[in-house]
């Protein structure tokens, strides 16, 4: 079985981080997605994201490193992908930003809350950063793997147990046109192109409109596999991952996510119950669904959910008995004191 843990380094970071990473330990984890790359910019020094204010002159992941390979934890570098709301590149960037049905650029108008703001898969040059991005931290760092996170568009339905948070988002599934994305120019070009028809003149109902669904779809899907050719060209030994929507079949639906498709070594969905109005239980059902496409999946449980150390045990175990090869919790560290024993008690009983 596997145990990992998706890192907060900037929250243990000047704090003691070598005593959070022994901790880790103790409570039965030794793989980290540790996040190095956020929407606010990069943690890390790098060449083609704005390093965040705080760290400039420093490199946090370096450390963490050296901690993590004194320790024998394993480093996955967690890489928020095309959410990116840093205000200097959306001012270097501008066009390369998604637009919704009703020509509105999600930096004029985000949907749903202000850091919604989503570069669009369909350009190369976005497609170029990401690459780049990626294939920086895998060249000067010595890492194990690099994981996806954010790698899709902006949820065109949210999952029915938040919906009620938002003004204007209806309870049902019901699609509006403030929420669907994108329309920008190279979309509704290549589409054009492609199908003869411009996108933005459909309407919900029409069979195209489905094709239109697919056809953004599959820009995501292009965009993960040349990331991942790219990457394994440079060394083939790196694990690419993901963190994906929690169910292939929701994954699609909500955020264009055809994650089974994407080919890559692993998946971590993320099975946060109570965001879908569903017990501990449904952690099972949705790796089964996952786990039925034949990929290998480490289900993300968001531990601040559980209620109880037993209720963290069913739900780890009904992971693992409907086919994950891991558990991967959300968040390190986690956020009540009492979470460190139930998280030890729930793996050490699994094994």
């Amino acid at each position: 079985m596997r145990k990992a843990a998706w890192v907060n380094l900037p929250r243990i970071y000047g704090e003691n981080m070598e005593k959070y990473m022994e901790k880790l330990l103790d409570i039965g984890i030794d793989e980290t997605y540790v996040i190095v790359s956020q929407g606010s910019g990069s943690i890390f020094p790098s060449k083609v994201k704005p390093q965040i204010k705080e760290f400039k002159g420093k490199d946090p992941l370096k450390e963490y490193i050296k901690i993590c390979r004194r320790l024998g934890i394993k480093i996955y570098t967690w890489i928020v992908s095309l959410n990116l709301p840093c205000e200097e590149f959306v001012e270097r960037h501008r066009d390369w930003y998604v637009v919704n049905k009703l020509g509105v650029s999600c930096i004029d108008k985000p949907p749903y809350v202000s850091h919604y703001k989503w570069l669009c898969p369909s350009r190369e040059e976005v497609k170029e950063f990401l690459i780049q991005h990626f294939l920086e931290v895998a060249e000067n760092y010595d890492i194990d793997g690099l994981h996806f996170d954010y790698i899709r568009l902006p949820d065109i339905l949210l999952p029915k147990g938040i919906r009620g948070r938002y003004e204007e988002v209806p309870l049902e599934d019901k699609i509006l046109p403030q929420y669907d994305f994108c329309y920008c120019n190279v979309c509704r070009k290549k589409y054009m192109e492609e199908r003869g028809i411009d996108p933005i003149k459909l309407d919900y109902g029409e069979e195209e409109y489905s094709r239109w669904f697919k056809w953004r779809a599959n820009r995501i899907t292009e965009i993960v596999k040349a990331v991942y050719r790219s990457v394994k060209n440079f060394d083939s030994s790196l694990e690419i991952s993901a963190a994906v929507f929690a169910t292939p079949s929701l994954a699609y639906k909500y955020v264009f996510q055809e994650w089974p498709k994407w080919g890559l070594d692993l998946y971590n969905p993320m099975i946060y119950h109570k965001y879908y109005n569903e017990p501990v239980e449904w952690i099972g059902d949705a790796v089964k669904e996952g786990a039925d496409f034949g990929v290998k999946i480490s289900a993300g449980i968001l531990v601040g959910f559980m209620e109880s150390r037993n209720e963290m045990y069913r739900g780890f175990k009904a992971a693992l008995d409907n086919g994950a090869v891991g558990i991967t919790i959300f968040v390190y560290p986690p956020p009540r004191p009492e979470l460190y024993d139930w998280i030890k008690y729930s793996l050490k009983k699994l094994g």
